[in-house]
Order: structure tokens, then sequence, then C-alpha cells
């Protein structure tokens, strides 16, 4: 795949995404998790938000304070057979989200992105399920 055609592609998959995201509300604290935090962002990501997947799991926004990036997965709240899973996060800066994409068992992600002082969008996907939050976490935990 040329430059090109990874632009466009990616442009599409951004366009849908937000596209998508539009019509979900924050769901900080609405819901207990489907699904627990796999600690897969690594050393020093706590969680700062989350938003059920449905009734398929959870999606996870965590934060390092100490590198000021976001880590964003999608965690299946049952394992079993592959499917297709998404775990994505944009600020409001950046026209592409940073996003996995792909037939998992378990979870989506990690995907990171730093942000100081910009509030980020966060989505995650399991099967025809999704959850997240539009413009959230909006400055730098301390």
């Amino acid at each position: 795949m040329n430059i090109i055609q990874r632009a466009t592609a990616v442009g599409a998959v951004a366009a849908a995404l937000v596209g998508a995201m539009g019509a979900v509300a924050p769901q900080a604290g609405a819901a207990t998790p489907v699904a627990k935090y796999n600690g897969v962002c690594g050393a020093g990501y706590t969680v700062v938000d989350s938003s059920p997947v449905g009734t398929a799991g959870t999606v996870y926004l965590t934060y390092n304070p100490s590198t000021w990036k976001d880590c964003v997965v999608t965690v299946r709240a049952r394992t079993g057979t592959a499917v297709t899973m998404l775990a994505a996060v944009t600020d409001a800066q950046d026209v592409d989200p940073e996003f996995d994409e792909g037939s998992y068992k378990t979870y989506a992600g990690p995907v990171y992105i730093g942000h100081p002082g910009h509030c980020v969008s966060y989505w995650g996907r399991i099967s025809d399920q999704s959850g997240g939050a539009n413009n959230v976490h909006c400055a730098p935990l301390t």
C-alpha cells in the first residue's frame, strides 16, 4: 500500500470512528466495568476513565504522568473465539486517531498518544458493540 492509499484508508477509518463516537456520551463512573483493566499499557499507567463496551467488555483510558501519555486498551469480559476488536484514541489537535483493530480473543491495544493540555477522545469496539467518551482528560494530571 502506498502513502496515498494508506492516508486515504486512515482518513476513512478516522471519519467513521469519529462519526460513530458522536452519539456516545461520557460514561466515566456510570457503570461498573464489565472487564477488569489488564495492565498492558505498562508501568506508571493508571486508569483515569473507562466506558462499558456494551456487555462485551470495557475500554480503558490510562495515563502516565511521567511521560504525559495516555494509553487505551479494550478488554473483553470473556475470552473465546477471536472477534473484531478496536482500541482508539485521538486528541483535539490530531486529525488521525491512533488505533489497533484486528481479530483478538482477549484485548485490543494498547495504543498511546501524548496530549499535554489537549482533550482526548477514546473508544473501543468488540464485535458490534462500542463505547467510549469524547473530550475527556483535558489537562495532564499531576
